[in-house]
């Protein structure tokens, strides 16, 4: 992005809290027969890039890592790297090596030992993952090629110098989660209005050297009502005056752009008004402000304890106030290419240059030497390459550290089984596959290495033990943070949510998974540990048969396909040697009591069909998320959900339904499939029937169970590439059915 377009915070509005969320999931019906939930104003959680403190004892390390959060000039000095354990003497200054994502860039040094000290240019990265860029500091086999160039000096002919630059300025503020928005589009947004409404931000214009101003802010319009047309309408002020108006139809996004005059704004203390008046006819108006974006000419001025970034024509010449030849001036145009400039010259002007190298327009910081940035966090970087692993593995764990300890039992279980386990920690995989940087795709590319190049057979199974969040970038201030993230992908009903299978779909010829996946969706090693403890004992519990032959079948009576795709499976899927239990809404005088006192008395499979949402089964709850937390039975099922939502385990502060069931200590079940969408019953009931035909045949565990169900289905219909892609397990994929006798 423009060094000028980088991220600011405004001092207006924080938009309503998200329990909008919440409220749209408890009213969703759901196997999908109604319109998709509205939107998800959520509210931010912190950061997931590896900022985490040195350690306390310093160990020798070869490599370093710098994480950057804003443009401009980094410096970094011998201190600096000695604190984590880098030696600066070790070698010559001319062999250490910078990179970002595996990429060379420029660095500069000056003086070598205990006085070195190091300068390169820094930038965010343009992520929806994460602001922050990992650069890599090592020594090199090779000395450094010299980096820079001299600038031509200006000839008496040379024409007026620019005094200016047009700054872009981006206001932004990422308040409100709306998943449904299309999948090219930014799903975070910032105000909403519910009309007649007016929002005010405040702005100011840095440096502004005069003239008019380029306007632009960008709306999503929410509600549509097919009796109206247009549904909404917007009014621009700047200081009181109108400079703008607009009108559109129905969902969507709306870009309002207008020139201010002169007059109408000036360098401080201006107010921007949003209004939405109403007025449409629409039983509901309601839009969001996005994004507003103001562009004008700013004074090429330099400060003595800041740095100046900006833009000039190549070839042209450039004089900044108030600098001198003894600032760094930096051409930064191409991340990877950015070069020191000498031979720039102090006159009456300030700084004059002239920079033929190039064309079109190029991108410039000036420094003075004690303005350079320090990085958010200079970390060691620990020799980890998760490509190497001489034995292969059948089963791959990825955790965070805090989780190793309590995953160890279930480990030593699975090896004790004879299966391969390799546990990863998160950040290794970051470090392997992504530069160091945040990234989903880290985990998929992983699996993808591992099947293809270590020591067969592939591996079987891939466990994610930590939660995950929408939030990657932390908006919301008490959220969730992205321990082991999962992806977010595209669907029919409710836009974008989770798909933990998108990890492990690693042909590009199709999406159906090639492993079994599961995750348990833990915040805390105590969750691990009670996911774990459930686990063990499931597989372990040496009266077993007493219970593991009960099947209980469970179906909501909104539609007639609930009970009948119920039926079927009860009748037409399950072994014979099952004991068959059928709580039915509309057939029973009080399911929720009925369910409970079912899996009280001890059951091996739990299967629900019909309407579901993030914490309810049915309308008439058959059963709730408080039900799932109070849930004393001494026996837990594995679960099978044929509806919708009850999964979304990555909402950022809300818990569904499906983890509370895991992590209660005392009952709920022992792994689930549960979805983080919307879909059809009747399609839901083909992956049902693959599901069971495979647990009850070929498959040795639940969760290649999943994986070979989720194959059978035709993935040509983009509605059953949705249910691939959401329905999830949490639990362990390796969990050995306990079946009857």
């Amino acid at each position: 992005m423009p060094f000028s377009q980088f991220r600011q915070r405004s001092a207006g509005q924080v938009a309503r809290p998200a329990l909008f969320l919440v409220i749209i999931l408890l009213l969703a019906g759901c196997s999908r027969n109604a319109a998709s939930p509205g939107a998800e104003p959520a509210a931010p959680a912190a950061s997931t890039a590896a900022t985490a403190a040195a350690p306390a004892v310093v160990q020798p390390v070869d490599a370093v890592k710098f994480v950057v959060g804003q443009p401009g000039l980094y410096g970094v000095t011998a201190a600096d790297l000695a604190a984590v354990g880098f030696d600066a003497a070790a070698g010559e200054p001319s062999r250490l090596s910078l990179t970002v994502d595996g990429q060379p860039v420029t660095l500069t040094t000056q003086g070598s030992g205990d006085t070195l000290e190091l300068t390169f240019y820094g930038a965010p990265r343009a992520s929806r993952y994460g602001w922050e860029n990992v650069y890599r500091l090592s020594w090199g086999d090779q000395p450094r090629a010299d980096a820079g160039r001299t600038l031509t000096p200006a000839t008496a002919a040379a024409p007026q110098p620019r005094t200016s630059f047009t700054e872009r300025q981006t206001l932004e503020e990422n308040s409100a989660y709306l998943s449904q928005l299309p999948a090219d589009n930014d799903h975070w947004l910032w105000q909403s209005l519910f009309a007649p409404a007016t929002f005010d931000l405040p702005f100011d214009l840095p440096g502004w050297a005069g003239g008019a101003v380029a306007l632009s802010v960008d709306l999503w319009g929410n509600t549509q009502d097919a009796t109206v047309d247009p549904d909404h309408r917007a009014l621009l002020l700047v200081n009181g005056q109108q400079v703008a108006e607009t009108a559109w139809d129905g969902q969507g996004t709306r870009t309002v752009t207008a020139t201010l005059p002169a007059d109408v704004v000036q360098a401080a203390g201006n107010t921007l008004t949003l209004s939405a008046p109403g007025g449409t006819g629409a039983a509901v108006d309601m839009l969001y402000l996005d994004r507003v974006t103001l562009d004008y000419e700013r004074q090429l001025s330099a400060a003595p304890d800041q740095q100046l970034l900006f833009s000039a024509e190549a070839g042209a010449p450039v004089a900044v106030a108030g600098a001198d030849a003894s600032s760094l001036l930096w051409e930064v145009t191409d991340l990877h290419g950015a070069a020191p400039l000498t031979g720039a010259e102090t006159g009456a002007e300030g700084l004059r240059f002239q920079d033929d190298a190039g064309d079109g327009l190029r991108r410039y910081v000036l420094a003075p030497a004690a303005a350079r940035l320090t990085p958010q966090a200079i970390l060691p970087a620990p020799a980890v390459d998760l490509r190497q692993n001489s034995e292969g593995a059948d089963y791959i764990a990825i955790t965070t550290p805090e989780f190793v300890a309590a995953l160890q039992a279930l480990v030593d279980y699975r090896r004790e089984q004879g299966l391969r386990v390799t546990v990863a920690e998160i950040q290794d995989v970051y470090d392997t596959f992504s530069g160091g940087m945040v990234d989903p795709a880290a985990i998929r590319d992983y699996m993808r290495y591992a099947r293809d190049n270590w020591p067969g057979p592939a591996p079987r199974f891939l466990l994610l033990a930590g939660d995950a969040s929408y939030d990657y970038r932390g908006f919301l201030a008490d959220g969730t943070p992205n321990l082991v993230p999962t992806y977010l992908l595209q669907t029919h009903f409710v836009g974008e949510t989770a798909s933990d299978n998108w990890f492990v779909s690693l042909d590009e010829q199709d999406d159906r998974p090639d492993m079994a996946v599961g995750r348990i969706p833990a915040r805390t090693a105590e969750q691990v540990a009670t996911a774990v403890a459930k686990t063990l004992a499931y597989e372990r519990d040496p009266n077993a048969a007493g219970w593991a032959g009960r099947a209980l079948f469970v179906a909501d009576d909104k539609q007639a396909s609930f009970q009948e795709i119920s039926d079927d499976l009860a009748a037409n899927y399950l072994p014979a040697g099952y004991q068959t239990e059928k709580v039915y809404l509309g057939q029973s005088a009080d399911p929720n009591a009925a369910v409970i006192d079912q899996l009280n008395q001890g059951v091996g499979l739990l299967t629900y069909v019909g309407h579901g949402s993030m914490n309810v089964w049915a309308q008439e709850k058959i059963l709730s998320i408080s039900d799932a937390v109070s849930l004393h039975n001494a026996t837990q099922p594995f679960l099978m959900t044929m509806t919708c939502l009850v999964g979304y385990f990555h909402h950022p502060q809300a818990t569904s339904m499906g983890e509370e069931l895991l992590f209660n200590r005392e009952g709920g079940v022992v792994a689930a499939l549960v979805p983080t969408s919307e879909s059809l019953a009747t399609d839901q009931s083909q992956l049902a029937s693959n599901i069971y035909t495979h647990l009850f045949g070929d498959a040795a565990t639940v969760g290649e169970a999943i994986m070979l169900g989720k194959q059978d289905l035709s993935a040509e219909r983009d509605l059953m590439q949705d249910l691939i892609e959401t329905f999830t397990l949490l639990g362990d994929p390796a969990l050995r059915l306990q079946r009857p006798n």
